[in-house]
């Protein structure tokens, strides 16, 4: 998980974070993405898509364009503080390793498209990166792992193997996918 306490969110005193509910995705999967607002002040984001791809090549990140296509960018979508924001999300359906970019702003003008609410301060909250891996035929990687599931503390998300197997996008070799439990502690 990456804290947003970098650059004018710090100066703001803002503390937030972005994650995607797994590590890695075949192409066109279906996940969920969140961004937390843990600051005593809300955190404003964009509306009709609030999270944009960013995909790694050559050791850099570069913009593949918002999670929506939008005909217009909508009202800005408040978090209040200790509240989090969970959309969907659909892995690309390229492969290799990705992230999601939140354009996350504080002091915003309410019902007014982010673009407009002359907020105090904005700037980019990163998710972790996470691959997107072409799924291997059944044999590739083996007889399944055989390890048991786990309930993680967060109550929702289970960790250990999902019997999906996926080729990693840098080794190009294929391996049982094991899902981690996430690094947020459970809301209260």
């Amino acid at each position: 998980m990456r804290i947003c306490a970098l650059g004018l969110l710090a100066l703001a005193g803002i503390a937030c974070s972005a994650s995607t509910d797994r590590p890695s995705y075949a192409p066109s999967d279906a996940g969920s993405a969140t961004f937390r607002n843990d600051s005593d002040v809300t955190a404003w984001l964009e509306g009709c898509s609030a999270y944009s791809f960013e995909q790694r090549f050559d050791g850099r990140w570069q913009d593949a364009g918002p999670a929506v296509v939008c005909v217009w960018e909508g009202l800005a979508r408040p978090v209040p503080p200790a509240e989090s924001l969970t959309l969907p999300l659909l892995a690309p359906d390229e492969p290799g390793t990705w992230r999601l970019r939140y354009s996350a702003a504080v002091d915003c003008e309410p019902d007014l498209p982010l673009s407009q609410a002359e907020c105090a301060w904005t700037a980019p909250v990163y998710t972790p990166a996470f691959t997107v891996g072409e799924q291997c035929a059944p044999g590739a990687c083996g007889p399944p792992l055989g390890m048991p599931n786990l309930l993680c503390p967060d109550g929702q998300s289970v960790a250990g193997p999902t019997g999906r197997c996926l080729r990693d996008p840098e080794s190009d070799l294929c391996g049982w996918e094991i899902a981690e439990c996430p690094d947020d502690p459970p809301a209260t």
